[in-house]
């Protein structure tokens, strides 16, 4: 099937280790709990994405070790993996985040094959056959290229550097790749860095470069930006929360599901809303995945606030 959007980003194994405490230099301590989760913004959006009945396609560069039941578990939900390039010589990216009893958190990072995606041939198929271009995590050499390419070509890109925008991107390369995306996504962390790179005051001077800007807030929802205005669209209420592990990434497939389905930019977002809120009830970031069906009740007391 034509992909309606393809996703780049990470793909990755999340280890989850819960301490007592963290041990002193040379010394160890046990570990109460150990849990693995499939991970990565890319592998998140796009496998969420595909389970509310996105067309999606991915492309990721992972290692010979990806696990089977974690490609199987992708196909199974429709993602489009022809992209999805094994490289020889790495271990796939993984995460291992360590908590404590006091919630202090470490997190160990390995970027495997995205760490040198931008030696790397540009993979395009899916995008040049795409309408939405999603560009998140990696390497900014790999994505300015990309993103000069599906400008070109007239797709509408969203450009997503997710906690990366102040560890992997810098003023210099983030000025020249938002320029070339329509869209801006982020958390209100990560927005304030786009507005220090850009000596911006608020989401108005992103606008100078793009179309829209969409930041999410947590439990106060969502706020969108264009040339007409802004507006903060509340967030969907969950039955409980466990753990906020990949809400956002749910939040950007429940806005591309609304888009899919030709829902206007303030109701896309109320989707993204509902989507995140699923996340939200279990652990790991693709565990509670809701049908598109589930996102549409849960959205109906937003949609029914929204200005018309």
């Amino acid at each position: 099937m034509r992909p309606f959007l393809t996703v780049y980003g990470h793909v990755c194994l999340d280890q989850i280790l819960d301490l007592e405490r963290f041990p002193e230099p040379n010394t160890s301590v046990d570990i109460r709990e150990k849990h693995r989760y499939f991970g990565g913004t890319g592998a998140n959006i796009a496998t969420a994405a595909a389970a509310l009945g996105v067309p999606t396609a991915l492309v990721s560069y992972v290692g010979p070790d990806l696990p089977d039941d974690f490609r199987q578990f992708m196909v199974s939900k429709g993602v489009d993996l022809s992209e999805l390039i094994t490289v020889e010589g790495y271990e796939s990216s993984t995460v291992i985040v360590v908590n404590d009893s006091q919630e202090a958190q470490i997190a160990y990072v390995y970027q495997g094959p995205m760490r040198d995606m931008g030696r790397f041939e540009l993979r395009l198929d899916s995008a040049r056959r795409s309408k939405h271009v999603h560009v998140s995590t990696g390497r900014p050499e790999y994505y300015v290229p990309v993103m000069l390419e599906c400008k070109r070509l007239g797709k509408s890109v969203s450009f997503d550097p997710a906690q990366e925008v102040q560890r992997i991107w810098d003023r210099g390369t983030f000025r020249e790749a938002l320029p070339l995306a329509d869209r801006f996504f982020s958390n209100r962390s990560e927005l304030r860095v786009a507005l220090e790179y850009m000596n911006a005051s608020g989401p108005e001077g992103l606008l100078e470069h793009v179309t829209e800007v969409i930041t999410t807030m947590g439990r106060d929802g969502a706020m969108v930006s264009t040339g007409k205005g802004s507006w903060t669209v509340p967030a969907a209420r969950p039955s409980k929360v466990i753990d906020p592990t990949g809400a956002g990434d749910a939040f950007r497939a429940g806005f591309y599901a609304g888009q899919y389905r030709g829902k206007d930019l303030l109701e896309s977002v109320a989707y993204g809303n509902a989507a995140a809120s699923f996340v939200l009830e279990a652990r790991g970031a693709v565990t509670n995945l809701p049908t598109w069906e589930s996102v549409e009740e849960r959205a109906a007391d937003t949609l029914a606030s929204l200005p018309r």
